[in-house]
């Protein structure tokens, strides 16, 4: 199971919540593969500054003699840390800038997440139409125009 970030817009959710984001708390491998470039992707500017900076940090250290290793440690530390932690880090971003957390649903997936959301949200309630018998017992106003039978294939009224 995995735990889903519910996130409605600044201003609330559209009349068909298209703009509702549904965010995994869960490892991201392109934030792994590709870390500063995942977070400035995502807005999350000093964060990918700083990422960057310290992955150049490492690729200094990589060529000094004796420490290799560290440069190598650094590097890997810094992309494992943005792929456990970069989407927590936007889902925290997205609130600061004022999205709505509406909750956290744990589901198997994306779909069963919005399933589970979206049927717990108040349906808009309809009354229900009339029966016919009920229609038959309500008076028509009456149509103006001539009333008579009609003589043609239309009569004037429009019954």
């Amino acid at each position: 199971m995995r735990s889903y970030l519910v996130l409605t817009p600044p201003g609330g959710p559209e009349k068909d919540h298209r703009s509702t984001l549904f965010l995994a708390d869960a490892f991201s491998w392109l934030a792994l593969l590709f870390a500063w470039i995942w977070l400035i992707w995502h807005r999350l500017w000093i964060a990918g500054i700083v990422a960057l900076v310290l992955q150049v940090g490492s690729a200094l250290l990589l060529g000094m003699s004796g420490f290799s290793l560290a440069g190598l440690l650094l590097g890997f530390a810094i992309h494992v840390l943005v792929a456990l932690e970069g989407r927590n880090q936007y889902g925290n971003s997205l609130i600061r800038r004022g999205w709505t957390l509406e909750g956290v649903i744990s589901a198997v997936d994306r779909q069963t997440a919005e399933e589970i959301y979206f049927s717990g949200l108040p349906q808009k309630e309809t009354q229900p139409l009339p029966s016919s018998a009920d229609w038959a017992k309500t008076k028509q106003p009456p149509v103006p125009g001539w009333q008579g039978p009609a003589l043609g294939l239309f009569d004037h009224g429009g019954r």
